[in-house]
């Protein structure tokens, strides 16, 4: 709470300058986290080798959400340079050893170079001060507190009238709050590209098109005993995915999508996966409500990893399903105050049964929360 008030009064500081654009807006939202850490509904004590079920092994409890949006911006030519910082908390009333604090900071800079060109460098700095570890993280089982620093350079253009393209450079560093025996990192270097045509017609702005990145990760976890030699992994991501933009309405907006995405494990294969993911998305906009819902199905197969069922007897290669729900909104009823909802629901189905490990299998996981939103 302490460091949410010093940020609150470092914006408050920087409003009073009228020589930067402000934006200052002040959130809270009350609700209710499902099996927070997303354990699945059972597992065996390797200790005392009881069959604990979902009281004993997930944790849930009420919430109470605290967060400040700052956005400042300097204009001149064309050119402009922006600030954003978002400190958020999130307090379990039942389960304050899960409570959390994260602030997300950005810094950007934007050159038009011509009417249709236009450069963007931005960099990101993001902190989440949390204990536990991430047992859905199914790149490695990792700590839930980092800090991540990334930096980009993005180039927008037209190769015609109706098409909007860009091309991005990225570079990023996380590291993982330390563990007891070891500390865990990666870096990243990546490139996307995305092509888009739109045109209006009637209800508005159509767009289609394909967005496609390729990221490179280089894992390193240090051992503090020396005893252990340093663990290194290198993988490869490829993510092409086309979509489409079309306006039912003026106030209704439709978004279909389809993803094909798949890691490669340099190393040995092992980690390997693809995936595809189709996704939709319906909004609506008015003048003092919007609203937006997001679905989506994911198919993952691993192509060397293999499932195991409590006896150890093989299932076959690892598959995940996931379903995903997620809906949000918002509603102005004074000049400056909105009351906000935000719900979301994800479902992992896993092949893998096995009672002995938390890690590689299905869970179900959810939270609502209400709220109020200030913009000073």
């Amino acid at each position: 709470m302490k460091r949410i008030v010093s940020v609150f009064c470092m914006l408050i500081i920087i409003q009073v300058n009228a020589q930067i654009e402000t934006d200052i807006e002040i959130a809270t939202q009350t609700g209710y986290e499902n099996n927070i850490f997303k354990s699945p509904d059972s597992f065996i004590d390797e200790d005392t080798g009881e069959l604990l079920s979902k009281d004993g092994v997930q944790r849930s409890s009420f919430f109470q959400d605290i967060g400040i949006r700052g956005l400042f911006s300097k204009r001149w030519d064309n050119q402009k340079l922006s600030l954003r910082l978002n400190p958020k908390g999130r307090f379990y009333f039942s389960d304050d050893e899960a409570s959390y604090f994260t602030i997300y900071s950005r810094l950007r800079y934007e050159n038009e170079l011509s009417r249709n060109t236009k450069w963007l460098v931005t960099a990101r700095y993001n902190y989440r001060d949390r204990d536990g570890e991430n047992l859905d993280d199914s790149e490695l089982r990792t700590p839930l507190g980092y800090a991540h620093f990334e930096t980009t350079s993005t180039l927008h253009f037209r190769l015609y009238k109706q098409n909007r393209t860009l091309v991005e450079l990225k570079y990023a560093n996380r590291d993982y709050k330390d563990g007891l025996t070891n500390n865990l990192s990666y870096n990243l270097i990546g490139i996307r590209t995305v092509f888009r045509n739109v045109f209006k017609r009637r209800a508005g702005y159509h767009s289609y098109g394909v967005e496609a990145s390729f990221n490179k990760r280089h894992y390193k976890r240090v051992f503090f005993d020396g005893l252990e030699a340093t663990t290194k992994r290198d993988w490869s991501y490829i993510d092409v995915e086309g979509f489409y933009r079309y306006p039912i309405t003026e106030n209704w907006q439709l978004r279909p999508s389809f993803q094909y995405m798949t890691r490669v494990d340099n190393d040995a294969g092992r980690f390997t996966y693809t995936q595809v993911k189709p996704t939709i998305a319906v909004s609506y906009n008015a003048e003092s409500f919007s609203m937006d819902v997001t679905a989506s199905y994911t198919n993952r197969n691993y192509d060397q990893l293999r499932a195991t069922n409590t006896n150890g007897d093989d299932l076959g290669l690892l598959k995940f399903k996931y379903y995903r729900l997620r809906a949000n909104a918002e509603k102005q009823i004074a000049h400056n105050l909105f009351i906000t909802a935000n719900a979301y629901v994800n479902i992992r189905e896993s092949n893998r049964t096995n009672q002995n490990s938390l890690i590689f299998r299905g869970y179900d996981h959810f939270y609502v929360g209400f709220g109020l939103k200030i913009n000073l």
